[in-house]
């Protein structure tokens, strides 16, 4: 395990100021938008996970987060690879939920070579995970981008931290279940909370 100091920011509301705090920790781990990248949660962005479908990997590509790429050491994309023929029907069909965006979004970052995918095998076997501790409220497409952060930093690094994490937003992630597993880990001391209050 890498004995670097981890943050992962998800993207729900922090009020405090914690940029000196950000900026201690070795990686510091963003999705998406970053949550608009207010002053007081800093700049510092070392890993940045992006959704490469639907209607906010749209937007993404088209608008990509104002970060600096150089300081990048890797971009996770959160959906699998996408099946070629299965693009050309959803496009016909104007599925937009499943029309993948990936070249667009890498077509912003200088250093291909830090981008890579999560395949389909991680994704479900973090939501079995998740399944053991109980029934969703609704039947669960995935796991959260930041459950599956979660879940990936804890597997390689000692300290991982994380913030911004309100465990709600589209219904098909188990949140309550997500919530269940991070407090899990907390009692594990294999997570903990940065101080933000």
């Amino acid at each position: 395990m890498q004995n670097e100091k981890v943050l992962i920011l998800g993207n729900g509301p922090i009020n405090k100021d914690v940029r000196h705090q950000i900026d201690d920790f070795d990686r510091v781990v963003r999705f998406n938008f970053c949550a608009g990248l207010p002053t007081h949660l800093g700049a510092k962005c070392t890993d940045l996970w992006l959704s490469s479908r639907g209607k906010q990997a749209k937007k993404i590509a088209s608008d990509f987060p104002s970060i600096d790429t150089n300081s990048l050491q890797q971009v996770i994309l959160t959906e699998p690879a996408p099946h070629r023929v299965k693009q050309n029907l959803f496009k016909l069909i104007k599925r937009k939920g499943k029309i993948d965006y990936s070249v667009e979004i890498i077509s912003h970052i200088e250093n291909k070579n830090i981008v890579t995918r999560l395949e389909e095998p991680y994704r479900r076997a973090v939501l079995a995970d998740l399944l053991q501790l109980g029934r969703p409220e609704y039947k669960p497409v995935c796991p959260s981008s930041g459950m599956l952060a979660i879940i990936y930093f804890i597997k390689n690094y000692q300290k991982v931290t994380i913030a911004g994490f309100g465990f709600q937003g589209w219904k098909r992630h188990p949140w309550g279940l997500e919530k269940k597993k991070v407090n899990e880990l907390v009692r594990q001391g294999k997570l903990s909370w940065l101080d933000a209050s």
